[in-house]
């Protein structure tokens, strides 16, 4: 269904966007990282499609609401309508231009998040004289080390299926993955293996300085969600509660606030202020949140 709509908007828009495919590379690269599976100029089409869609369906609604519902006058209602149907399709677009970034930082906190779990059972593997196409097959059926488990089903494809050597998979997949510390041990097996070194020995010190790492990074996210809890009590309790009262007040005494009507200004701190401010901090919250681990 998605794929189906994202090849219609392309019809449409492909060829504009194709024009500035140049523009794009940096996306192009994230959606790489993010496995999304598509082109590029086919999400950007899909993504400018659903914003007009959105544009044109919000407008006549918005229009009404405005006319028949709040009992504006023509003018003002056309104005509100066109604030909100033009705030609304620009804040999708920007949301769905930034789902590839997104869902790449998610992908890369997930590896990170088993990482250190990973990486111990691979050295494991590699003290025992496991071949290292047979560790990264062992890996990429063990789901509870989530998308680690897809980095190493995509390593031993490019293998057994494309017929590509074991240096130039893991090269492949060290640059393409969203996380550092993976495309480091990646790139360290590749040197390990050319150099003759202890392969074991090397997972080994590198599954140590993982270990070291993840407890300080949630030592520093519990800090940060601390600081978090004080702001949300400020900014997202206090504040509103406050707003609210002096645009109520100013309304029952009259008067203008802001050059806006208290009337409408109520209107779009309640629906649409207070839940977007809502949800930038839950984004924000998640990202400093500690990383969960099986």
């Amino acid at each position: 269904m998605i794929r189906a709509f994202s090849r219609f908007a392309y019809r449409i828009f492909g060829p504009a966007v194709h024009r500035y495919r140049g523009h794009f590379q940096l996306l192009a690269q994230e959606m790489r990282k993010a496995r999304l599976g598509i082109p590029v100029e086919e999400y950007v089409s899909a993504v400018i499609f659903a914003s007009v869609l959105t544009f044109l369906v919000l407008l006549p609604l918005s229009l009404a609401l405005f006319l028949y519902v709040y009992k504006y006058t023509l003018p003002f209602a056309v104005l509100s309508a066109l604030m909100v149907s033009f705030s609304a399709p620009a804040l999708l677009f920007l949301l769905l231009m930034n789902y590839p970034i997104v869902r790449a930082r998610s992908r890369a906190d997930n590896i990170d998040a088993h990482l250190p779990h990973a990486v111990i059972h691979m050295a494991t593997l590699a003290g025992t004289g496991t071949p290292p196409l047979t560790i990264f097959r062992a890996l990429m059926g063990m789901k509870e080390y989530g998308e680690i488990a897809a980095e190493c089903t995509t390593i031993v494809r490019d293998v057994e299926i494309f017929g590509k050597d074991l240096f130039t998979a893991l090269a492949d997949a060290a640059r393409r993955s969203p996380s550092r510390h993976w495309s480091e041990v990646l790139w360290g097996i590749i040197t390990t293996l050319r150099t003759g070194g202890d392969l074991r020995a090397f997972l080994s010190d590198k599954a140590e300085d993982f270990v070291h790492l993840a407890e300080q990074m949630e030592r520093r996210a519990m800090e940060n969600l601390s600081l978090l809890s004080e702001i949300y009590m400020v900014v997202f309790v206090l504040a509103p509660i406050i707003g609210v009262l002096m645009v109520a007040l100013m309304g029952f005494f009259g008067g203008l606030a802001l050059g806006i009507p208290p009337r409408l200004l109520l209107i779009l701190l309640v629906y649409f202020a207070l839940p977007l401010a809502g949800i930038l901090f839950v984004i924000l919250a998640s990202t400093g949140r500690p990383k969960e681990v099986f």
